[in-house]
């Protein structure tokens, strides 16, 4: 058959992305997006029907790319992919040598009939937009800036063309949410030290934008029972922050940033993890503050991170409160909680973080902004209304100050991690009660609530919140029915 045939355009993985937003965010018809970029229809719509894959190649692959081939051996070049950002993010100098030799390593230890040679190397390095640079006397660490030579000289010049909503600090501490006070309240509780997680806090300087990203040992554990977790939750062997967990982090803040069209900038400290090669972000730029001045300079350090602690330990204590008065041992409180459990803590915990405190935090880092400068944080963190000493009660909140959230993986780690991608069942010690009662009926939770009510009217409290709440139930429960006899909502 004769005849002109169809003109094929090859697309980039920029274009690509610029297509999408462009029929989902601006709202242009397919035609007319396919007549600027000069294709046909049919690749419109096979771009969106792909839209996630593309979406995910952009962490690590150059955006000047057009298509992405599949290696024959995936997991051997993830595994290597890890273990080259690693050594990359203590300014190691790594050879072609190294990376072939370290493949061929990786491929003996996950069983893979796999022989790495120059030609491999060529395509994997433009896969994952590696360049090759001569060092010219790169000495790590060569300059350390002094907080406050940063803060007089350089801060202000950096953040002249952000507004403070724009304007974001990130930081990971580790949390010890099993741990009990010391003394005679945890005496059977010395292996909850062991219990940790690692958690990103996120926030921009008006206290406008807050999210709490936490990173725990459990994989799938049974307590989600298929929910969605409250608070967005990622597991790792260790509970460590690593460089594909930060990608992935940074890529889908980017991408909510591009869909609210903010261009932001972002302080974070210079921790190995933070450190990506070929990292792609769009709409967010990261900088870093000089090393060894995070204590000071950073603003989830200066009271805001020691606030959600604070919150996190009144709930954990007041729970522990309400389980010995139920005749409870603290062995049975400790083993009742579950992650979910936890995850739940934390996002009240976090939303009980004020902007007000965000704000006086930015300030006290030195972040020029208006209003007074605050030496100290927030009030609320000077009085407690559980039976503890506030000395006492503020050791405990910083017990897990020093909590490692990040560090180097060895080999066998990597590719621990890497085969566990595939691995549907949580391998952690850690589970939940197995007794799963079901969720309480409408009626139960009524008859919860008036039992409450008759509690605080008996001792002469308020009762506007439960009013609220029973509102909320019977709304609930009218959600869900129509057309139906009022008799009916109580069988």
């Amino acid at each position: 058959m004769t005849g002109k045939g169809r003109k094929i355009t090859s697309l980039t993985i920029k274009q690509k992305l610029e297509i999408i937003n462009l029929v989902n965010q601006d709202k242009i018809s397919k035609n007319e997006v396919a007549k600027e970029y000069n294709c046909d229809i049919s690749t419109i719509h096979r771009i969106l029907r792909n839209q996630k894959e593309v979406e995910l190649s952009v962490t690590r692959n150059n955006l000047k790319r057009k298509r992405l081939r599949q290696s024959s051996c995936n997991k051997v070049e993830n595994a290597l992919l890890q273990w080259f950002d690693q050594m990359r993010a203590t300014d190691a100098a790594i050879s072609n040598a190294q990376i072939l030799q370290k493949a061929k390593e990786f491929a003996i230890k996950m069983n893979c009939d796999f022989e790495p040679s120059s030609g491999w190397l060529w395509r994997w390095q433009r896969r994952e937009n590696i360049q090759y640079k001569k060092l010219q006397g790169e000495i790590a660490d060569a300059y350390h800036a002094q907080a406050g030579t940063f803060r007089d000289s350089l801060l202000k010049d950096i953040l002249k063309d952000y507004e403070p909503c724009n304007i974001f600090n990130a930081d990971e501490s580790g949390l010890f949410y099993k741990a009990l006070p010391n003394g005679t309240l945890c005496k059977e509780g010395g292996k909850t030290q062991k219990d940790h997680l690692t958690l990103l806090f996120l926030c921009n300087a008006d206290g406008t934008f807050k999210k709490v990203f936490v990173i725990g040992k459990p994989r799938n554990s049974r307590c989600f029972n298929e929910k969605d977790p409250p608070v967005p939750y990622y597991s790792q062997n260790k509970a460590w922050m690593t460089v594909s967990l930060w990608s992935m982090i940074m890529k889908e803040f980017d991408r909510e940033m591009g869909k609210q069209k903010r261009k932001v900038l972002l302080f974070v400290d210079n921790a190995s993890c933070h450190k990506v090669n070929g990292l792609c972000l769009e709409n967010v730029k990261i900088e870093f503050f000089p090393s060894n001045t995070t204590s000071v300079l950073q603003p989830l350090e200066q009271g805001v991170i020691h606030c959600f602690k604070f919150y996190f330990r009144k709930i954990l204590i007041r729970k522990l409160i309400l389980s010995t008065e139920k005749g409870e041992s603290i062995k049975e409180f400790l083993n009742s909680i579950s992650i979910l459990n936890v995850l739940t803590y934390i996002k009240r915990s976090w939303w009980l973080v004020t902007s007000e405190t965000i704000k006086n935090c930015f300030r006290k880092a030195g972040f020029p902004f208006d209003g007074n400068r605050f030496d100290c944080i927030e009030e609320v963190c000077d009085t407690i209304d559980i039976p503890m000493e506030i000395e006492e009660f503020q050791e405990y909140v910083a017990c897990d100050n020093n909590v490692n959230c990040f560090g180097t993986l060895t080999d066998d780690e990597i590719v621990e991690c890497v085969l566990s991608e595939d691995n549907e069942v949580c391998q952690s010690s850690e589970e939940c009660p197995t007794i799963d009662l079901g969720p309480p009926s409408f009626a139960e939770a009524i008859n919860a609530l008036s039992i409450v009510e008759k509690f605080m009217e008996c001792n002469n409290i308020e009762g506007d919140d439960v009013d609220l709440l029973e509102e909320k139930l019977f709304k609930r429960r009218f959600k869900n029915f129509h057309q139906t006899n009022f008799t009916s909502f109580f069988n």
